[in-house]
């Protein structure tokens, strides 16, 4: 009969425990509450045709590991090159006018409106005007990258109409009854063309609601409004004049673009101030508000995360977990009775 022998020596379980450490210390290392508008270099893109400046990800300084964000400037007349890639991302215009062409479809833009790039649809974007176009882009990119899925293809002046299509599912005509046979056919009914979906949303279109966290927020990119997305939402919040939004929590994390105004984020107990261009980055699970520290005029920020694919995701895996939590019955919410909102359109740069 043959002798078990107890071996010792690094196991599985040192290996991927020591691994697992490791990338979370990689990810707390990095980790930042505010990027300065001033601190984002501007870099030129020659391939591109445009200029390039990174808050967070992987080719700046703050790599990340779900989200990314990028400013660009596209000078007056120029054209950038097209490209795709697989995953998707929301563009938002800071200032100057132009369009974008996703997929052959031709939007036009001004500032403060919301262009949806979906994932795999070939887009390139120009100016027409007399001066530089300025957007600020979030994506997943980061997210694909982790899970080997990220491909990313420029083809220079080419012709939308010469160009390979979307890589797609399919389903032959004598696929079975079988499993394998519903699954083809299953995804191929899934999918349907990037421009059969919302992709942009008009400043003037936007449909504020005063929210019970005290808030007036307005969606710009969500399901509800007509986009399907990998899971991107954007939303924009106002806090009206010394005022600020309920505090909470949540399992994933968010990025807070300022748009005006000045205030700061108490993030666990500690006070993050920001001013109009700044990225106020809210990791997971830190208990966290804004607050506006101008007591004349309302502070906008625009809040980008990940929630209908990957919260859902880990809201099932981690079920009873709850992902967001808040303060009960939103005690510390501020009263807003009384206090008249601001136009919408006020603020918003000359075009």
């Amino acid at each position: 009969m043959a002798r078990s022998i107890t071996q010792t020596g690094t196991t599985h379980y040192e290996v991927q425990k020591k691994r697992r450490a490791a990338k979370v210390e990689q990810s707390r290392q990095h980790r930042t509450a505010v990027i300065r508008t001033s601190d984002v270099v501007l870099e030129d893109n020659p391939s591109r045709r445009m200029r390039r400046g990174i808050y967070l990800g992987a080719d700046g300084p703050h790599p990340t590991h779900v989200l990314d964000a990028a400013v660009h400037e596209v000078s007056p007349g120029i054209t950038s090159s097209i490209h795709r890639h697989s995953w998707d991302a929301i563009m938002w215009v800071i200032e100057g006018t132009g369009w974008t062409e996703i997929d052959g479809q031709r939007v036009e833009w001004r500032p403060w409106d919301t262009v949806y790039l979906p994932r795999w649809a070939w887009h390139r974007s120009g100016t027409d005007g007399d001066k530089p176009a300025r957007y600020l882009t979030w994506s997943v990119e980061p997210m694909y990258e982790t899970f080997g899925l990220a491909v990313l293809e420029d083809a220079g002046d080419e012709p939308f109409a010469q160009l390979p299509p979307a890589p797609r599912s399919t389903a032959p005509d004598d696929a079975g009854p079988d499993s394998y046979g519903r699954r083809m056919r299953r995804l191929a009914a899934a999918y349907s063309p990037a421009t059969a979906h919302r992709l942009i949303t008009k400043w003037e279109d936007v449909n504020p609601r005063v929210t019970k966290r005290g808030a007036r927020s307005m969606f710009l990119v969500d399901e509800t409004i007509g986009y399907r997305t990998s899971g991107l939402t954007a939303v924009m919040h106002e806090l009206g004049p010394g005022l600020w939004q309920a505090k909470h929590r949540h399992g994933g994390e968010a990025y807070l673009y300022v748009v005006s105004g000045r205030g700061h984020t108490e993030i666990d107990g500690v006070d993050h101030p920001w001013s109009a261009g700044d990225l106020v980055v809210v990791n997971h699970w830190c208990w966290h508000q804004h607050i506006n520290d101008d007591t004349e005029n309302s502070a906008r920020l625009i809040r980008v995360h990940n929630v209908d694919a990957l919260y859902d995701l880990m809201q099932i895996l981690l079920d009873p977990m709850q992902l967001i939590e808040e303060e009960p019955d939103l005690a510390d919410a501020p009263d807003l009775t009384g206090y008249r909102w601001p136009d919408p359109m006020a603020g918003r740069p000359a075009f």
